[in-house]
């Protein structure tokens, strides 16, 4: 067996084993809870279910959806419902989390000139099959939107640069690109300009009228989405450069050191944009030399790229006044994972000479490695957070109370420790009032543990839990601890919380009323009641911000 052939055989077993973990983690921690966004699809099937005309069927999978049309998200939720019966948000998470199969597969067609693809691939695979996009993989909706709109976009730029017969599927994964996510749209202008780069004419008239109808149906009954009464903050255009960076950098934030989660993307932001603007004029310059011909590969690399570049810039205009914070999302790390990921592969490829090829294949190697089980590390953090946020939102929001078609919920909660919850201790201290704090949003209470260690990775550990006597109210709130973050901690997981749990409950989280306040204890098959320092909290009414939706 040749040297190649060995190490595209092992590179193979190491994709497996890392998709193996990822979707073991996934089905570990995913649950069937929808979020924020999520709860639309119930009315969607509701809706469809009593469309009394083919074209009332059509728009309710076309319905616009803030800024988006989310075709896809609906059409699969109707999907689910119609082969299950009931709407799974897990199953919807699944088919999102699919797409990373598909990215990852491009990656490794890219190298397929080369005599062990999968080798040269596996420091770009590495990268997307982490929990660096913990929000995608355990949001049923942001996992489709978000997810599937990279692998459509990267589809139509593949077929695009192939320059054979098969070229017409560029026109269906643009056109599934555009109703799976607004970014999508960005797909038709950048593929026009390679048709034309190409001098391909014909093609690309049926291009242009493709996007003449992928555009008016998008933008048909379109209505701007009603503007949100949320702070915001002026900015320059250094604010808004240095967001653009974050942005590009955003998948190293699980690699900065100590507190600063700005550090590394700050950097690695701005080495990957310097490395993508090389490289684009690199492909200027080889196409004036080359007589105006390019491989399949530069177009692939041409088009991808300058999709992730321009859809940096529609998040960045539209999120660095809100928040700065808010580009490092987990949803958009998916763009800088791709720029990265095309820089890495088109220089591994451009290097000729075998021995410079093989020692910076292994340097990006390392590298990958590294960044792999840091990102494990930080996002497993907000991974288990994530988790709890929904079971507890579950209980207080009564989200088991979802509408019914045909006398059948469309939507089963499913069974979590939270219904096994029972009677709290009855009153025999005196009671102790608890303080409210004060901000701008109004009040809130603010409790701590400086004593609770959570050793639990998943479910159990410290809650506090509040009821309201009176109605029967009662409400259920995880606490936070801090992650110990330190690269001589990466692989300890003993100790992967710093000692000390706190937890903040606003005023507008919970019914106005007077709350008894106890702390939880959950363990496996175990739980305990213990009275806080206060016992009983009192909230008043509070105004909650609105938001708007179009939906």
């Amino acid at each position: 067996m040749t040297l190649p052939r060995k190490r595209n055989i092992n590179a193979t077993l190491i994709c497996i084993a890392l998709i193996g973990g990822y979707f073991y983690l996934w089905d570990h921690y995913a649950l069937n809870i929808p979020k924020w966004d999520d709860h639309v699809f119930k009315a969607t099937i509701l809706n469809y279910a009593h469309a009394d005309s083919f074209g009332a069927k059509i728009y309710e999978l076309y319905r616009q959806h803030n800024e988006h049309r989310v075709a896809l998200t609906r059409l699969v939720a109707l999907m689910d419902f119609g082969l299950f019966g009931t709407l799974s948000y897990k199953h919807l998470m699944l088919f999102g989390n699919l797409a990373l199969l598909v990215i990852g597969w491009l990656l490794v067609r890219f190298f397929k000139a080369t005599v062990a693809p999968v080798w040269y691939a596996l420091p770009v695979v590495s990268l997307w099959f982490s929990l660096a996009f913990w929000e995608n993989a355990f949001w049923g909706m942001a996992a489709i939107q978000n997810l599937w709109v990279v692998a459509f976009a990267m589809l139509a730029f593949w077929f695009v640069g192939q320059q054979d017969r098969q070229w017409g599927w560029a026109i269906l994964f643009a056109f599934c690109a555009t109703f799976t996510s607004g970014n999508g749209l960005g797909v038709w202008p950048i593929g026009l300009g390679i048709f034309l780069v190409q001098r391909q004419w014909k093609r690309s008239i049926w291009w242009l009228l493709a996007s003449v109808f992928s555009f008016v149906l998008y933008f048909y009954d379109y209505q701007t989405p009603p503007p949100q009464n949320f702070d915001t903050v002026a900015v320059g255009f250094g604010d808004w450069l240095r967001a653009f960076i974050l942005f590009s950098g955003s998948l190293m934030e699980g690699v900065s050191i100590g507190n600063d989660p700005y550090q590394m993307p700050l950097w690695v932001g701005r080495l990957n944009l310097f490395v993508s603007i090389c490289l684009l004029l690199y492909l200027v310059r080889s196409y004036w030399k080359r007589h105006f011909e390019l491989s399949p590969n530069d177009y692939f690399y041409l088009g991808s790229t300058l999709f992730v570049l321009a859809t940096a810039v529609v998040v960045v205009y539209g999120r660095v006044g809100d928040n700065e914070y808010a580009v490092l999302t987990s949803r958009y790390k998916v763009y800088s994972a791709l720029l990265l990921s095309l820089n890495v592969a088109y220089l591994t490829l451009l290097v000729s000479e075998r021995f410079f090829r093989e020692t910076l294949h292994v340097t990006f190697l390392v590298a990958a490695a590294f960044v792999y089980i840091c990102n494990q590390h930080y996002h497993l953090y907000e991974t288990i957070m994530f988790r709890k946020f929904l079971i507890t939102s579950s209980l207080n929001n009564e989200l088991h109370l979802a509408p019914k078609l045909n006398g059948k919920p469309i939507y089963t909660a499913p069974a979590l420790f939270t219904d096994k919850i029972g009677a709290t201790p009855a009153d025999t201290a005196q009671a102790v009032p608890c303080a409210l704090a004060k901000n701008k949003d109004g009040s809130f209470l603010k409790l701590a543990r400086a004593d609770y260690r959570l050793r639990d990775m998943r479910d159990g550990g410290l809650y506090l839990f509040l009821e309201n006597k009176q109605t029967n109210k009662r409400y259920l709130f995880p606490t936070e601890q801090a992650r110990k973050h330190s690269f001589r901690n990466l692989l300890n997981y003993n100790n992967f919380f710093i000692k000390g749990s706190t937890t903040n409950v606003s005023s507008a989280e919970v019914m106005p009323g007077t709350y008894r306040v106890f702390w939880l204890y959950y363990a496996t098959n175990r739980m305990d009641f213990q009275r806080a320092i206060c016992n009983e909290v009192v909230f008043e009414k509070t105004n909650r911000k609105e938001v708007k939706t179009n939906w």
